[in-house]
């Protein structure tokens, strides 16, 4: 799939993990491998579903050995892909559904409680500002710090000089320890409202979800939500779209996207979703918007129960 050795001559040229502690490095390994297994239609533990995210993943996975062979001075890097996706995927556990999957993989999926699916089905979304998912009482696939992003680079200075003083009184240069150049992105509060770019059975455990809504007809539900939206919010501006994942390590700040970027640690949920900026920052509540019943262009797809 990769070219080990090409991929590790390539990160020994800018060594950008240098200064992350082991305990980072262990991280990084965990979430990576979060990110290189998926699920089938009947939920079977699979590969990633895009080869050029397995291929990316499999990239950044080398990088973390090659950085913790360099500091243990091994002489060998391996590691068995099948073994990463088994041990990231021991928690899961495959689910029946009360229906068998029978619509295609062109989709949005919302996954969540039985009761609010059955409510969005009618039509009924709950729309949220998202400084909302910056609440510790969310579980670790909600919960996300959506107003601040930061990438970081050892590689990257800013130019100054240490003065300070030797031993006699004298002022002396300082040579300094240069670590991490931090660059940070704010974006001000919106509405934002989430759901996945197609269905992985996945997402119900990671979501601590039995239900999910499957809308199979996107055009229709993004024509369908914008104008409901236009008569709650009519002087928000409304953008959709995939979210694009960052490494904050690989990537530069004039590369994130304001309301569309993510830490690459939530790769796996696959996401897709629809915004609501304005000119000027306001206080922002949660509510309810009336689509009018979906069930002509979505349908519910629901766990069996006490399984």
């Amino acid at each position: 799939m990769i070219d080990v050795k090409a991929v590790c001559d390539q990160y020994m040229q800018s060594r950008y993990l240098r200064e992350a502690t082991d305990e980072a490095l262990q991280q990084r390994l965990e979430a990576i491998g979060n990110n290189l297994w998926s699920t089938g239609r009947d939920g079977e533990v699979t590969q990633p579903r895009s080869l050029d995210h397995r291929r990316g993943m499999l990239e950044l996975y080398t990088h973390v050995l090659r950085e913790q062979m360099e500091r243990s001075k091994s002489g060998e890097l391996a590691f068995d892909e099948a073994a990463v996706r088994l041990e990231a995927s021991a928690r899961y556990i495959r689910r029946r559904t009360v229906h068998p999957i029978a619509f295609g993989p062109d989709c949005y999926a919302k996954f969540g409680k039985k009761e609010h699916i059955l409510l969005a089905l009618t039509g009924k979304l709950f729309i949220q500002p998202a400084a909302k998912y910056n609440d510790p009482s969310l579980n670790a696939a909600q919960l996300d710090d959506e107003l601040q992003h930061h990438v970081r680079s050892p590689n990257e200075r800013l130019m100054m000089r240490l003065i300070g003083l030797d031993d006699h009184g004298n002022e002396v240069e300082v040579k300094p320890h240069w670590g991490e150049l931090f660059r940070y992105m704010n974006v001000p509060n919106f509405y934002v409202w989430c759901c996945g770019l197609g269905y992985d059975a996945r997402l119900f455990s990671e979501f601590e979800a039995n239900a999910a809504l499957v809308v199979k007809d996107k055009a229709a539900f993004e024509d369908r939500f914008a104008r409901a939206m236009a008569e709650q919010l009519p002087d928000a501006v409304i953008g959709h779209g995939p979210i694009q994942y960052y490494d904050p390590y690989t990537t530069r700040r004039d590369q994130l996207m304001p309301a569309f970027s993510k830490n690459i640690k939530y790769l796996y949920q696959n996401e897709y979703r629809f915004i609501w900026q304005f000119q000027e920052e306001r206080e922002l509540k949660p509510f309810l918007v009336d689509l009018g019943p979906l069930h002509d262009i979505a349908e519910v797809v629901e766990l069996v129960a006490d399984e």
